[in-house]
């Protein structure tokens, strides 16, 4: 298994940046990976709500879907999801902090294959890619006043 864990502070009230970051059509606003974003069906993010997503990381085009699979507004949301041979389970948690709030976004991952040989060595790329995604919310939920 490998997990990756980022925080950051962000000037928003929790509520605001939890409302933003557990609804997934908001990915790609500041998710530079993915592409495009939507529930499969009806409804919004609650708890077994399931959805698409198109994406494009290191390399090529990619498609998953997952499942919300926690949902506990206005704190914490668990997306599992499914990328080819990859499931990712994604945590975000957001708390009150001083005038603001602190994100954390956590990735756990049980590798297979050639990913399995090469975490050692792609690890570090991974963490900054983790903890970009949340600086670059920053910039969006700060600047665009949400």
């Amino acid at each position: 298994m490998i997990s990756f864990e980022s925080s950051e502070w962000i000037d928003r009230p929790a509520e605001e940046v939890f409302a933003f970051v557990s609804d997934i059509r908001n990915d790609p606003q500041w998710h530079t990976d993915i592409l495009e974003a939507e529930y499969a069906g009806p409804g919004s993010t609650t708890a077994g709500a399931t959805f698409r997503t198109r994406f494009k990381p290191f390399m090529g085009l990619s498609e998953g879907t997952g499942t919300v699979t926690v949902y506990e507004p206005p704190r914490r949301v668990v997306l599992t999801s499914q990328m080819g041979k990859f499931e990712p389970v994604l945590t975000l948690t957001v708390e009150p902090d001083g005038g603001g709030s602190r994100i954390t976004r956590r990735l756990d991952m049980e590798p297979h294959g050639m990913l399995r040989i090469m975490t050692p060595f792609t690890g570090g790329m991974m963490r900054r890619r983790n903890a970009g995604f949340l600086t670059n919310l920053k910039r969006v939920l700060e600047t665009a006043g949400h």
